[in-house]
């Protein structure tokens, strides 16, 4: 006969843990369960499961759905969530953590005038302590609201990389490095390759699969095309994607039409840029023949509809491009443009644009919205094998929302329609990330400021 202890746990009167008395008892699988919990897979089909059970075996997930008495029977610990909401970690497909000490820096500019005036001069005076601290202030507000894994573009202006890597590696999160490339009078374009080339190796000596890196040129205006050639063929020879900003206004288009005779697309698959895995940021200003080739490319789209919208870039055609079967994440872009990494208000804001770009309400559905922040987010970035659903195999990263004292989310039975339209970044309770509670009651276990 088995024993069983129960006690209350601090996170709160809806959270229980049951664990086995007898620590004698050998078992062969260290195995926990989640358990009385509403689970959205996200996955293919998008399983929901109601009143169901999540079990892990030490970072993965080993069964997801409905409740079986011999999954709880081997369990080592059953955690009882009383009702809880539970789906993938967030990925978010493109930000810039170190700018984010330059919240609310300057509003109201447009792309071109914000960052020529504000941006880049600010980023001129960053130094090591003061990005490392602006990464860990991002990671946090991250964490609490959910995001596991996300996409880093750096400005290399007083980034000191083991700083990062440690912050980075102490959070648990998952995460893409990518040290910005831009043309300028101080440096060649071999000297700025070579620079960029020690970071990236750097990060490689690493060899943590949760600490990648990619090639980043800025953007087809503010690189020259030597620069563009020489990342595209460092990326190629280092086997790792491009990280670029692509199409994001009609003055970028209008700048590299006037200098190359083409718009931005066009120009960078003369340069073999849709022949690369590339992650490319924004794509606001595609034109139909433009989605057509992305549809037949090797490029993944960042959506940054918030961004996109402060600045008036304009609304990227998203529904065509999920229509054509490009590939198609959420991302925040910085604090500076945003002014916050809450990728449920992300989400939403982009469901909404949707719907009213096409005029059609049946468009970007609350399926499509909760995959785009999820799975589709990790097909982006190449690790759709890995996370962005909550299926046997997949790593145990996901999110904890307990809806029961929270007034604007109920009423509870319309969870999928709430997780989209109501959730707040603040109402994230727990968070896990391969099985390791990093959030507990709102609170980050690891980082600290």
């Amino acid at each position: 006969m088995k024993s069983y202890g129960q006690k209350k746990l601090p996170s709160g009167d809806f959270f229980v843990t049951i664990a086995r008395k007898n620590q004698g008892l050998r078992r062969r699988k260290s195995m926990k369960v989640y358990q009385h919990v509403n689970i959205v897979t996200c996955d293919q089909d998008f399983h929901v499961y109601l009143d169901g059970i999540l079990a892990v075996k030490d970072s993965q997930i080993i069964y997801v759905g409905q409740e079986k008495p011999e999954i709880l029977e081997q369990a080592e610990q059953i955690l009882d969530y009383q009702g809880a909401w539970i789906m993938p970690g967030l990925v978010n497909c493109h930000t810039h953590s170190a700018m984010t000490g330059l919240r609310g820096i300057r509003d109201d500019s447009n792309l071109h005038e914000w960052l020529n005036d504000y941006i880049w001069p600010a980023e001129a005076g960053f130094t090591p302590d003061m990005t490392t601290r602006a990464v860990k202030e991002a990671l946090t507000e991250m964490l609490q609201s959910g995001t596991t894994t996300f996409n880093d573009m750096y400005n290399p202006n007083g980034v000191d990389i083991e700083q990062i890597y440690q912050a980075v590696k102490s959070s648990k999160m998952r995460y893409y490095f990518s040290p910005t490339l831009f043309s300028s009078k101080a440096e060649t374009t071999a000297e700025t390759i070579a620079r960029t080339r020690a970071i990236i190796e750097e990060i490689l000596e690493y060899k943590n699969p949760n600490f990648k890196v990619m090639v980043a040129p800025h953007s087809p205006y503010s690189c020259s095309r030597d620069l563009l050639v020489a990342s595209l063929d460092m990326a190629k020879e280092l086997d790792i994607p491009i990280h670029i900003h692509v199409a994001e206004t009609k003055e970028e288009s209008g700048i590299i039409l006037k200098r190359y005779g083409k718009r931005p697309i066009a120009f960078l698959e003369e340069l073999c840029y849709l022949d690369h895995p590339s992650v490319f940021a924004h794509g606001v200003e595609l034109n139909e023949r433009e989605i057509k080739r992305l549809a037949s490319s090797q490029v993944a789209i960042a959506h940054n509809p918030i961004s996109n919208l402060k600045l008036a870039s304009g609304i990227a055609p998203i529904i065509q491009l999920q229509k054509a079967g490009v590939a198609v994440g959420i991302a925040t872009d910085s604090v500076a443009s945003n002014n916050n990494l809450d990728m449920f208000e992300e989400g939403r804001t982009a469901a909404l644009l949707q719907k009213m770009k096409s005029g059609d309400t049946s468009q970007f559905p609350i399926e499509t919205a909760l995959k785009a922040l999820t799975i589709e987010g990790a097909k982006v970035l190449g690790m759709e094998k890995q996370i962005g659903s909550l299926e046997v195999g997949k790593q145990a990263d996901f999110l904890v929302i307990q809806p029961q004292r929270k007034i604007h989310l109920q009423p509870q039975e319309n969870m999928l329609s709430h997780l989209v339209y109501a959730v707040k970044s603040s109402d994230v309770d727990d968070v896990y990330i391969a099985g390791e509670q990093v959030v507990k009651q709102g609170k980050v276990l690891t980082v600290e400021i």
